[in-house]
């Protein structure tokens, strides 16, 4: 866990020791229609992020062990206080209540008692979209938590070498939250870390906290709005950049030691309450009506590509390709082996005798492309099935000759 933290991992972590479990179809979650916020994303389209992995927390008592495990008691200041009793772990009908109090238990003699879950062994995954909404009470010596590590742990080396993702922290009764990253190149001996950020939430109310993690990138919001980026360094070894194994997620309410120092009893209880964790593949296939403004991830070649605003089919933004020849590309990795996609868009040309090529290259067979010929916007699409091990493509938008062309609304899509 984050800045001034006294070696914020449990022992469990410096050992290092975890099996790396690949989620399966059988452990999505069927999600309950009672959450008022939309969740679902198109599993056709590819642009879209896919929910894979969810929990909305909506029955009443203990939490679904097949998604979840208790967070263990350790020896470091997160975990001293962890307990293993629906006390401090529960649900409510509505959300994930992680608690801390001082309670007597005299079957267990610490002076507190804090609640906490983690998914380690239950699900993991490498890049993609997580968002977990959650409120909690502010409190001296609090301390709760949204964090990730990777499994297996040791993929590089003991805590912070193999790398920690903090999604959301606070502490005390401060009015902003942190988002941080831990590794062996910004976490100091004391286990401060200077890749580490602060932002302002709402106190009184659910918040969202995201993570957006790319190959390139660990991206982290609140409430939908981009707060700090943690960027991969050109030509990175593992110390800088040990995000690319899986990582499982930890919801906690922790307090009392270490970076909030120590807790004022009248302050107590302390409380985290989780709506929901939602999980979601990244998007294969990016920016297709060019609305970003900006032409990544698409790369050009042969000059004269741009974005423009003006003869857009829809939205604010279209490509448009000028001069000799020239095109737009976009490479795509995660795909899978053995199957059929449909990538398809809208073209026009700016005069009569000219035309563009909306096409498909390097899937495992060869290039595939349609025409479009007309001034005015029509559609086109085509076909291509992956080889048996090829999990890579690259879309392109491709212009032979002269002239002006347009376009606009690109899709791909899984048949």
């Amino acid at each position: 866990m984050a800045a001034g933290s006294l070696l914020a991992v449990c022992s469990m972590h410096v050992s290092c020791s975890k099996e790396h479990v690949n989620q399966s179809t059988d452990q999505l979650l069927n999600v309950s229609k009672t959450k008022a916020v939309a969740i679902t994303a198109s599993v056709q389209s590819l642009s879209d992020y896919e929910l894979i992995w969810s929990d909305e927390f909506n029955t009443l008592g203990g939490f679904d062990n097949s998604k979840w495990s208790y967070a263990e008691r350790g020896t470091v200041a997160w975990n001293k206080y962890m307990t293993h009793t629906p006390d401090y772990v529960s649900q409510d009908g509505n959300n994930l209540v992680l608690r801390m109090d001082n309670a007597v238990i005299p079957t267990d003699p610490v002076p507190y008692h804090s609640g906490g879950v983690k998914s380690q062994s239950k699900f993991s995954m490498t890049f993609g979209k997580v968002e977990v909404r959650a409120k909690f009470t502010q409190g001296r010596g609090s301390w709760p938590a949204i964090w990730m590590m990777p499994e297996p742990a040791t993929a590089y080396a003991g805590w912070p070498g193999c790398g920690e993702i903090d999604i959301m922290e606070h502490v005390n009764n401060e009015m902003v939250v942190h988002q941080s990253v831990h590794n062996a190149t910004v976490t100091g001996s004391g286990g401060g870390t200077s890749a580490t950020h602060s932002t302002s939430y709402n106190a009184a109310d659910y918040n969202i906290y995201g993570l957006e993690w790319s190959p390139n990138a660990l991206k982290f919001f609140v409430n939908n709005t981009l707060q700090y980026t943690y960027t991969k360094a050109t030509g990175a070894t593992w110390q800088q950049w040990p995000f690319d194994v899986p990582f499982y997620l930890i919801l906690n309410q922790a307090g009392g030691a270490g970076w909030p120092g120590a807790i004022t009893n009248a302050d107590l209880p302390f409380n985290m309450q989780v709506d929901y964790v939602r999980v979601y593949n990244l998007p294969i296939f990016y920016n297709g009506g060019f609305e970003t403004g900006t032409l990544s991830p698409w790369t050009s070649w042969g000059g004269n590509a741009a974005i423009v605003s003006s003869n857009m089919r829809t939205g604010l933004k279209c490509i448009q390709l000028t001069g000799g020849a020239n095109a737009v590309e976009q490479y795509l990795t995660g795909l899978q082996p053995n199957t059929t996609y449909r990538f398809s868009g809208y073209g026009k040309v700016a005069a009569a005798g000219q035309q563009v090529l909306l096409g498909v290259k390097g899937y495992g067979g060869a290039a595939v492309d349609a025409a479009f010929n007309t001034t005015s916007y029509s559609n086109n699409s085509v076909t291509f099935t992956t080889g048996a091990t090829q999990t890579t493509a690259t879309l392109y938008f491709y212009k032979a000759g002269n002239g002006t062309v347009y376009g606009d609304d690109f899709t791909l899509e899984k048949l």
